[in-house]
């Protein structure tokens, strides 16, 4: 069943964000105490009401989650409407996959998002979601990144 999170699940959430970072080859980018740290700031995020999750569970675990998220950072806080969506934490685990979950709570999540006023949803996605954000209307951006050694 679909729900909105609770700060009670934050652990469980944190486990499965660690799980898509394992899965698609980027540990190695989290520094040591990202598991603290993403904690730290996903209470505080939760208690500005600047983030929500969406969760189904079976048996009492998460099976897939995503994330919402209100940011402001530049060159966005200079717009007129100073904010924008983020949706992240996209997962489901293998077992469960290609049931449509990540669209419905991706569907919840954009709800959510829009229900605070924003007007634009950001993401990054990964190949294999790519046609499932590109079937809800999202489109490929020009933004482009490099790099540094």
């Amino acid at each position: 069943m679909l729900h909105k999170a609770n700060l009670s699940e934050i652990d469980e959430i944190i486990e499965l964000k660690l799980s898509m970072f394992r899965e698609s080859g980027h540990m190695d980018l989290l520094a040591d105490d990202a598991k603290q740290r993403i904690r730290q700031k996903y209470i505080q995020l939760y208690q500005n009401d600047e983030a929500a999750h969406f969760l189904i569970k079976d048996s009492g675990k998460i099976i897939a989650c995503c994330g919402g998220f209100i940011k402001s950072d530049i060159p966005y806080s200079f717009y007129k409407q100073s904010y924008y969506g983020f949706i992240g934490d996209v997962y489901t685990i293998p077992q469960e996959r290609t049931r449509g979950l990540a669209t419905d709570l991706t569907k919840a999540t954009i709800a959510w998002l829009k229900s605070k006023g924003v007007w634009t949803i950001r993401l990054l996605a990964s190949e294999q979601g790519k046609p499932i954000y590109q079937k809800m209307g999202f489109v490929n951006t020009d933004e482009m990144a490099l790099a540094l050694e």
